[in-house]
């Protein structure tokens, strides 16, 4: 078993112990390299690659720990991510508990017309004692008697009444020309109270004691009644009819409901003990959306009771849901149950019960055959199975808001994909993203005309005008293709309101935690958004919402992006340049462009400003590219050609195919010179490039012969050593490129290069070089002198010197660049260098014993990583007329290949003899 793999089965053994108030040392670094005795440095070398494989958890307090993720995630919760600042931050993720979901909770329209309305009830419900006395207010047939039945099961369910508590209903209108005979129904009557009073006689009120009264069409009650009510409500006492005196209790909910005016109907005392008033909303008032639900649900119960599937067609739905029903949801519901009994009783023998035009009562059908307000849409079947659920069938009905929700269901599925295989969110972050455009092409590409309107158009121009104050409140850029695209989400989204599984709203709760942590921007920028919206438009978004657009504007690069040299598209129109832009960066599925979309008669200067307002706030050190329309844009470089600190190109007439050559380039991280002049010759424009007019930044090349790794590397130990207030940078650039370029090379236009340092000089015409072996050795401190001490004095310089003799020791170098022991692999390499100089019969110069001890120690490295270099200039001539030296190359190495269990290939071979070959700094023939 590898060190690695130990490291793994270490930290599993001791996760299982781990506590958290308490976390032992042995999770420690430190304490894991004496247990294993090796250095510090490869001990975190392997946990780091633990970590980053999502196996290991690391904890950045003082000292830092280590868990096993899979152990930690068996004992305690599992983690949406592996790296914290502190065991209480990994506490933030532990899952609360949640309540399941309640009847109230299930109802059509719990999350739209009823919402208030169901808060009203569970304040009434919970309200210490008996509750308070609520009463319902709508029209017949919008569902006054079923909600208080269901404020009856819910009590009982939540123990809030006993199982046996009884529910007592009393229609007050059927006693409405007879007040004594409602009074002792209502109150009961003792003996004699009245003619035929033969015996005492309790009332509702004492029968419903424990439970509740419902008390409906409530208004029919006269003035003495509700007198009688009111002294109950007030004091929890009543008489029966014929008692003059005495009073008797009951623990009794009180649910009325009326279908008149409160104000007319009830005496202001009565009303005044009745607190809690709650409007039931007619079917018609309650939207087209609900009112479909009405319409699957009634259709569904058929199918159950008929225990066939039913048929109907998305015409006859249509005319089902524009149809006027008096009696609201009631009528609607007997109407259903007209048509299928109609359908069923004509074909009792059919598979299924198929509803067409002619099962549908005349006024409903005379009603749909006069809709003349939209075209006529595609007529498609809708199968209604008995064991369907009301969702499964909403959403078949509405395939706009289907096609969202699977959406929404396919984020959720990649996020979780990224949770159970311990993968960073980011692994799956560009799939979300082509989720999301899919979904936002069909929505703008696929709707018909009959789904534009006023609504689309109130929509659109709401989403301008916030991404407007967005865009001046926050400094942020949207482009126009955003505008349409938030647009026609929100308008096909509507009141939509989704049910979730309790696995997928746990889901949606980590991802929107995951979200509040690390999609910070995009999240505050979505909920103002949401907040702005719903103050303008009457629509309600949910969390999954404002996750959908966080993951929409992190899609669109609202943060700069990371490309050194930035690019822009500014052109005329609405979204002209906002579309090829979007094009582009869709193709290369990178954000490498952003557009600025500009009226057609705005002025250079203002054009100018918004280019100013762009680099004040994007780094453009490594250079800014203009992709413009026309040549009225081509001038603005004169407006700022003074007051910027990276070149500028301007290249004229953009088009989608120009955006997309150069878009390419973009991400291989050229240099803007060579971009634009590949650009210049494969697409015949010209173009004009602004240089900063001030003085030259300084700059420090670091190189390498075998590539850029060990470049960077370089480039680290020299920004350790050079203090950052001298401003001079420090770059790495391949060694190639400066050899066969020279000074025309873009770093030494753009910068004042001070020296190149490296393992090889490119032998650049007046620019110094200073090897690494020299700095290691000492011997570079004059030329050192002779490139510092222009620029500086002489204490910052010793300060520099300082700092380069602590930094570039040779085994602090070794160190750096490579994961290898070092103390092992001089010693190693000092091995090969004797054996090499004896086959060689010569003994190397200091300077080339340096070079070559750093060398071979990246290529040692190399090898072990089964990464070597493949590539040699001039590889078959090399092997032809090198053969001896190439021979007694690999068997000098063969110590480090046994010792390593390596082998060296001939490329490698070649750079090792470059090293042998090139001219030492000490004039050492070789």
């Amino acid at each position: 078993m590898n060190l690695k793999a130990r490291l793994l089965a270490f930290l599993d053994q001791e996760t299982e112990s781990f506590d958290m108030n308490k976390p032992s040392d042995r999770l420690t670094a430190s304490v894991m390299s004496d247990y294993f005795s090796v250095k510090r440095n490869t001990v975190s070398h392997y946990i780091n690659q633990l970590v980053e494989e999502e196996k290991v958890i690391k904890v950045n307090t003082r000292p830092v720990y280590f868990l096993s993720r899979a152990s930690f995630e068996r004992k305690f919760f599992p983690l949406p991510i592996n790296h914290f600042h502190s065991f209480q931050e990994m506490l933030e993720f532990k899952p609360e508990t949640k309540d399941e979901q309640d009847i109230f909770d299930r109802l059509i329209g719990a999350e739209g017309s009823l919402k208030r309305a169901i808060e009203q009830i569970k304040t009434s419900i919970y309200y210490p004692g008996s509750g308070l006395p609520l009463i319902l207010v709508g029209p017949t047939g919008v569902g006054k008697s079923f909600t208080a039945g269901l404020i009856h099961r819910y009590c009982v369910e939540k123990g809030i009444l006993a199982k046996d508590a009884p529910f007592i209903s009393f229609n007050c209108a059927q006693y409405a020309n007879n007040p004594e005979l409602m009074s002792s129904h209502l109150f009961g009557y003792v003996k004699g109270a009245f003619t035929g009073a033969e015996r005492t006689k309790d009332g509702m009120l004492a029968a419903a004691d424990g439970g509740i009264l419902f008390l409906d069409e409530v208004h029919r009650l006269n003035a003495e009644g509700q007198e009688k009510l009111f002294t109950f409500l007030d004091q929890g006492v009543f008489r029966r009819m014929g008692e003059s005196e005495g009073n008797h209790q009951a623990n009794v909910r009180l649910i009325f409901a009326t279908t008149e005016n409160l104000e007319e109907n009830f005496l202001p005392t009565f009303l005044r003990r009745i607190p809690i008033r709650i409007v039931i909303p007619s079917l018609d008032e309650r939207g087209k959306q609900e009112k479909r639900q009405f319409i699957y649900l009634f259709l569904l119960n058929e199918a159950r009771k008929l225990r066939k599937p039913i048929r109907i067609t998305s015409r006859i739905l249509d005319a089902l849901a524009n149809y006027h029903y008096s009696g609201n949801m009631g009528d609607l519901k007997n109407t259903i149950q007209y048509i299928a009994a109609s359908s069923f009783a004509k074909n009792r023998e059919a598979e299924e019960v198929q509803i067409t035009l002619h099962h549908l009562p005349d006024p409903i059908l005379e009603e749909a055959l006069h809709q003349t307000d939209h075209k006529v849409r595609q007529n498609h079947d809708i199968l209604i199975q008995p064991d369907s659920t009301l969702e499964q069938l909403y959403e078949t009905s509405l395939t706009q808001v289907q096609l969202i929700k699977k959406t929404f269901e396919q984020i959720l599925c990649l996020y979780e994909e990224c949770h159970t295989k311990k993968l960073p969110v980011a692994f799956n972050e560009q799939k979300i993203f082509q989720e999301i455009l899919i979904l936002l092409d069909q929505l703008i590409f696929t709707n018909t005309k009959e789904d534009a309107g006023i609504r689309l158009e109130l929509t659109t121009i709401s989403v301008q005008e916030i991404i407007q104050y967005l865009e001046n409140n926050y400094q942020v850029k949207f482009n126009g293709n955003s505008i349409y695209a938030i647009a026609h989400f929100l308008y096909y989204k509507g009141h939509s309101v989704m049910r979730w599984s309790e696995k997928q709203e746990a889901a949606i709760n980590k991802l929107a935690h995951y979200m509040d942590r690390f999609y910070k921007v995009e999240q505050q920028l979505a909920k103002h958004f949401v907040h702005l919206l719903e103050s303008k438009l009457e629509v309600k978004l949910e969390q999954m919402d404002v996750i959908f657009l966080s993951f929409y504007l992190r899609s669109v690069a609202i943060e700069q992006t990371n490309q050194q040299v930035k690019a822009l598209i500014l052109a005329h129109g609405y979204a002209t340049a906002s579309s090829i832009a979007n094009v582009v960066n869709r193709m290369l599925k990178k954000n490498v462009f952003e557009a600025f979309d500009m009226p057609i008669d705005i002025s250079v200067q203002e054009i100018a400003a918004k280019v100013f307002h762009y680099i004040e706030h994007h780094d453009i050190s490594k250079g800014l590219i203009l992709l413009v329309d026309m040549g009225s844009l081509k001038d603005i470089y004169s407006q700022f050609k003074n007051y910027v600190n990276g070149p500028i190109a301007i290249i004229n007439n953009v088009s989608t195919q120009m955006a997309l050559f150069l878009g390419s380039m973009l991400e291989k991280d050229l240099f803007l010179e060579e971009m634009i002049e590949k650009l210049r010759q494969a697409n015949q424009t010209e173009y004009n490039i602004i240089y900063p007019e001030k003085e030259k930044e300084k700059v420090i090349v670091t190189t390498c012969l075998t590539g850029m790794g060990t470049a960077i590397q370089i480039q680290k130990l020299l920004e350790d050593s050079i203090p950052k207030d001298l401003s001079i940078q420090v770059s790495a650039y391949d060694y190639h490129r400066l050899k066969e370029l020279g000074t025309s090379e873009a770093i030494f236009q753009r910068f004042d290069v001070l020296t190149i340092v490296g393992t090889a000089n490119p032998g650049i015409e007046d620019v110094p070089y200073l090897s690494i072996e020299d700095i290691i050795s000492g011997k570079g401190e004059a030329t050192m002198r002779k490139i510092f001490l222009p620029i500086m004095e002489e204490g910052r310089f010793k300060e520099i010197n300082d700092n380069l003799v602590r930094n570039f020791s040779l085994q602090r170098v070794i160190e750096s660049i490579t994961i290898l022991d070092s103390e092992k692999i001089l010693s190693h390499v000092e091995e090969f260098i004797h054996r090499l100089e004896i086959r060689l019969n010569q003994r190397l110069p200091n300077d080339k014993k340096v070079a070559l001890y750093v060398h071979v120690s990246c290529l040692v490295e190399r090898l072990i990583r089964q990464a070597p270099i493949e590539n040699y200039n001039n590889l078959e001539e090399f092997e032809q007329c090198q053969k001896e030296m190439i021979k007694m190359i690999k068997e000098a190495f063969s110590v480090i290949e046994n010792i390593y269990n390596v082998k060296i290939n001939t490329a490698e071979i070649g750079y090792i003899y470059d090293y042998l070959v090139a001219k030492s700094s000490l004039h050492e023939d070789f």
